[in-house]
């Protein structure tokens, strides 16, 4: 009898529970064709007011990668991305050597590629995130600027932020003059090349004397030689370059003893581009915190040709130089004057003139690597950008957005107030359903006839300034192209399916977030929406936006993603305030609800 009891009471339990909001827990598969007449499956839309913000610059000096270079925008104009960087290195206090001549003088910093192969077995390099392809000029400078680590206004218990409009935490303006120091490089019209880096050295043979070797092969980068030994162009005595006087005359110096002191010796370079053509150009997304990034400096220890004490043994050669019969150069084995290093005697290898000094040793080379591993800031400049704020209350009727230091969008769903309540919201929460699916949908602005459309867009919690749910729990990737987080920020809808057709529509699906304003009592945040140079853990990294105020109790903007910084590319949008309805954005709820 207890159990008839217990069973009864369980029953009772379950049908009173399936009729509560809880039921919502339950997994969609329970509509099937048994069931199908208990519930009811529709879709309902919900207002959202949308509307275009501007943001202030922001702290580009935590940023994973970097643009350079200039693009145009038929719509926002023309943005210009330069970059300051610092270079350390993790030898101090070197030794060079005695003679010492620079060879070559070298930065390489990576692309970011995709590598394939080809039917017959070639690797071949397509370059990601590059916009445009007509050339700019890029200057290389050394940087007389400082880049503190941290705030003298904070008693340096915290980081400075440098921001992207050439701006310091203390609000003071970076002075060009202190960034273009002495120009290093010129390159009148670049654009970056897709092209594999072959490194090889020469190997000369009687049959081929111009044969080299190949050393290493480096994946596309941008690959400069400040100085190049070899170049027929080069006039100066590499015993007086500049290169000399900035390093290896500082040997043994403080200059060179410590990070600190290094960094203050040495400020790094001044990346600067400036367009050729107004209305056309290209920028290029650097990965400086590669480790394949590099500031390095090739030299060798000349080997000293005179004859001091005039024994006929030249001096590199000679273990007694100055004739005092001491041996003050290395060690002498079979006491022929000859230290081993080129004693034929000892390295076994060519004496044509017989003269027992081996002819095929050469000067000992070296090199001094710095990297990038230092504060690298981003300057965006824009040129005819007069996108304004929009309407808080109505919404807009199109929505402007752009990466880069440019413009959003504020999302607020089901028309909330200060604190996101609404009568929409709460009639929203008195009903009894299952959420399906939710959806919001911005369609393109077709009549402004873009080009070079962002291919994804970004929605963030502006309250807390983080992904929303959907973000974290969409495992969807497309093994072919990589792309990530699929569901949850669609790829741009295009016409005919083409990868150059005109944009129609980004879908972006907020499901989880839904639920938990519907089930778990969240708040209803406002949501901001961003161009994004991709939807990747990288491109999440918060930015602090330099005219955030934290005493400020009113709503603003606190950070953008790392992702709408790093693209230059916009959009126009139609918001929900617009004639034709049909292109209004809208909050879509697909829903079961039990009858």
């Amino acid at each position: 009898m207890n159990i008839k009891q217990f069973a009864l009471l369980l029953s009772l339990l379950l049908v009173l529970t399936s009729c509560d909001k809880e039921f919502a827990s339950l997994d969609t598969d329970i509509i099937n064709n048994e069931n199908a007449d208990n519930f009811s499956t529709d879709k309902q839309d919900f207002p959202v007011i949308t509307y275009t913000k501007t943001y202030s610059p922001f702290a580009s000096n935590t940023l994973s990668s970097n643009l350079l270079g200039y693009y145009y925008h038929p719509i926002y104009g023309g943005t210009t991305a330069n970059v300051v960087a610092q270079v350390s290195t993790s030898r101090f206090d070197p030794t060079f050597g005695d003679n010492v001549e620079v060879d070559s003088v070298v930065i390489t910093i990576p692309y970011f590629s995709k590598a394939s192969s080809t039917e017959d077995g070639d690797v071949v390099y397509k370059l990601d995130s590059v916009y445009g392809n007509s050339p700019v000029k890029l200057s290389i400078y050394q940087n007389n600027y400082f880049l503190r680590n941290y705030d003298p206004d904070q008693d340096f218990t915290e980081a400075r932020n440098y921001y992207s409009d050439r701006s310091s935490s203390d609000a003071n303006n970076i002075s060009e003059t202190d960034l273009e120091g002495q120009l290093l490089y010129t390159i009148d019209e670049f654009t970056p090349s897709n092209e594999l880096i072959i490194l090889s050295v020469p190997s000369p043979t009687e049959e081929d004397p111009d044969a080299t070797e190949v050393t290493q092969n480096l994946i596309p980068s941008f690959r400069v030689k400040l100085f190049d030994a070899t170049d027929e162009n080069n006039t100066e005595d590499p015993a007086d370059t500049y290169w000399h006087d900035l390093f290896f005359d500082l040997e043994g110096s403080l200059e060179l003893s410590n990070p600190n002191n290094f960094l203050d010796h040495f400020r790094g370079f001044y990346f600067k581009s400036e367009a050729l053509d107004m209305d056309n150009g290209n920028m290029t997304l650097l990965d400086f915190k590669n480790t394949g990034a590099n500031f390095t400096i090739y030299y060798k220890n000349a080997l000293d040709e005179g004859d001091t004490d005039n024994d006929g043994i030249p001096n590199y050669a000679d273990v007694d130089v100055d004739g005092d019969d001491l041996d003050d150069n290395g060690e002498d084995s079979d006491d022929d004057g000859i230290n081993n290093t080129y004693d034929i005697d000892s390295t076994d290898g060519t004496d044509e003139d017989e003269d027992g000094i081996d002819e095929t040793v050469g000067p000992k080379t070296g090199e001094y690597a710095m990297s990038f591993s230092g504060n690298v800031v981003n300057i965006i400049e824009n040129e005819n950008f007069n996108i304004t704020d929009g309407d808080d209350v109505n919404g807009d009727e199109l929505l402007y957005l752009k990466g880069g230091e440019g413009s959003m969008a504020i999302v607020n769903l089901f028309n909330g107030d200060e604190d996101g309540n609404s009568t929409y919201l709460e009639d929203f929460k008195a009903s009894n359903w299952l959420i399906n699916e939710a959806n919001l949908i911005f369609h393109v602005d077709q009549s402004q006839m873009l080009e070079d459309e962002p291919n994804r867009l970004f929605i963030l919690d502006l309250e807390n300034n983080l992904p929303l749910a959907d973000y974290y729990l969409d495992q969807s990737v497309n093994n072919e192209t990589q792309e990530v987080v699929l569901s949850h920020l669609g790829e741009l809808e295009r016409e005919g399916d083409e990868l150059d057709g005109q944009g129609v529509q980004y879908k972006i699906k907020i499901t989880e977030h839904i639920n938990n304003i519907y089930k778990n009592d969240s708040t209803n945040v406002k949501l901001g929406l961003f161009v994004s140079s991709g939807v990747g853990a990288n491109s999440a990294q918060n930015l602090l936006l330099k005219d955030y105020d934290e005493n400020n109790t009113n709503f603003q903007i606190k950070n953008i993603i790392s992702g709408a910084a790093l693209t230059p590319k916009g959009t126009v949008l139609h918001g929900n305030n617009g004639s034709d309805p049909l292109k209004q954005v809208k909050l879509q709820i697909y829903y079961t609800e039990p009858n």
